[in-house]
């Protein structure tokens, strides 16, 4: 059916993983197309215009001038993406693991324009050298009280937000997004529910009846703020419970981001849950920021339900977000013994496999993310010993994150990022964009 030169890419395919790494110069000067097949190959080159009554086929035109017929059915998806992350790509598996060699290979990135790439090379100096100055700056941190935090990470432990290009404290921020009229509505309201909140925690039936009945009754919007605020965090859980309910029968966005907040932070699964069908059942288009939010939250259960909560939103803009969080790093502070004779810690902040000894429940419990706030490792003797404070990492699969993933795109990679990256990149090409995949 083909001349001589003309390859079956199907055939080959089903025997070994395989990878053409033949790249070419285009019409599209920087790009060449990508085709990944079903059984595991790549294939790279130029992509031949499809001739009519040929859609079995693709034809795809290598730099010696060869040219590979492919199967269509053989055809996972295919993307167009710029030469450059194809070179980073050939560049990073064989680069030694120094470094040396990962700065290097940060600063090709950079006169290359890979940003995310040239951050992945930094970050991975880190791992061999926390201490690492100019790598420190370069990803953004600052040293204080003998830890390395960005700038945000700084600012939110000061307890300010970025809004606008500036850090503003939370009660800043609130008084800059309401106007004096709102806020006149909102005192009133709040003077009323803490009212009826008193009632309602009063030793007199007729009291607490009448108090949970006036906040049963309201739906006016400018009384959400009030609400979140005095039943939010309220440690009863029966009037966290309560609120949800009151949010749900209010019209408009301003009870989504309390909604949200509950869905994600609530201590009770059974709270988390009836928040989040609250959210399910409106329009959330305004409610996803809280979710991808806080798929960068430190804390790993955090990210974990914020992928529950966007996979019952099921709305296909966050793919992106998604992939970006299938795999998350997060640090933990630990109090331990410091003596060498009990344990042998190492100084790059990590552990697992990067040096670090840990008891075995220890170890196992962080992995699990269930000390979101650190924990203190007492030693076994009774006397007294001086304790030191260590910064451990560990990355995550997050499962959440992934099932979300499944569930909205009805495709599964598992926690491989870049080929999930590359699927959705076909995904636009369908729409006629070329979008650049990093």
């Amino acid at each position: 059916m083909f001349p001589e030169h003309f390859f079956q890419a199907s055939k080959l395919a089903l025997s070994a993983p395989l990878l053409f790494t033949l790249i070419l110069s285009l019409q599209n000067p920087g790009y060449c197309d990508l085709i990944k097949l079903k059984h595991g190959g790549e294939i790279r080159g130029k992509l031949q215009k499809l001739a009519s009554g040929s859609g079995e086929v693709r034809i795809i035109e290598t730099l010696t001038g060869g040219k590979i017929a492919v199967d269509s059915q053989q055809i996972e998806f295919i993307t167009n993406r710029p030469l450059s992350v194809e070179e980073y790509e050939s560049r990073s598996k064989s680069l030694s693991n120094t470094v040396e060699a990962h700065l290097e290979l940060a600063d090709w990135c950079s006169e290359n324009h890979l940003t995310s790439q040239r951050h992945a090379e930094l970050e991975k100096v880190l791992l061999l050298e926390p201490d690492h100055a100019k790598t420190r700056a370069a990803l953004g941190y600052t040293k204080r009280d003998g830890e390395w935090m960005t700038r945000d990470e700084l600012m939110r432990k000061n307890g300010y937000i970025r809004y606008k290009g500036r850090y503003v404290s939370t009660a800043e921020l609130e008084l800059l997004e309401k106007n004096e009229a709102e806020l006149a509505e909102e005192r009133k309201w709040a003077k009323k529910i803490k009212l009826w909140l008193t009632f309602m925690n009063s030793n007199n039936v007729q009291l607490q009846q009448e108090g949970l009945k006036n906040i049963q009754a309201i739906n006016d919007p400018f009384a959400v703020a009030a609400l979140a605020r005095q039943m939010g965090k309220h440690e009863n859980y029966l009037i966290r419970s309560l609120l949800v309910s009151t949010l749900s029968q209010i019209t408009g966005d301003k009870p989504l981001r309390p909604l949200a907040e509950l869905a994600l932070s609530d201590p009770l699964q059974a709270i988390r849950e009836s928040a989040l069908q609250a959210l399910s059942r409106r329009d959330v288009s305004q409610a996803i920021v809280y979710f991808i939010e806080a798929l960068k939250n430190r804390s790993n259960m955090i990210v974990q339900r914020a992928g529950e909560g966007l996979k019952v939103i099921g709305d296909e803009s966050v793919v992106p977000e998604l992939i970006a969080a299938l795999i998350t790093t997060h640090t933990y502070r630990v109090r331990v013994p410091d003596t060498t004779t009990t344990y042998s810690f190492g100084t790059n902040g990590t552990f697992g496999n990067t040096g670090v000894v840990l008891p075995p429940d220890i170890e196992a419990g962080l992995l699990a993310g269930r000390y979101p706030n650190g924990v203190i490792v007492l030693p076994s003797q009774q006397t007294r010993v001086p304790m030191r404070t260590i910064s451990v990492k560990h990355s995550h699969q997050n499962e959440a994150v992934l099932s979300a993933l499944q569930e909205i795109t009805q495709q599964n990679f598992g926690y491989n990022q870049r080929l999930w990256q590359l699927w959705w990149s076909s995904t636009q090409n369908k729409t006629g964009l070329v979008p650049v995949v990093q």
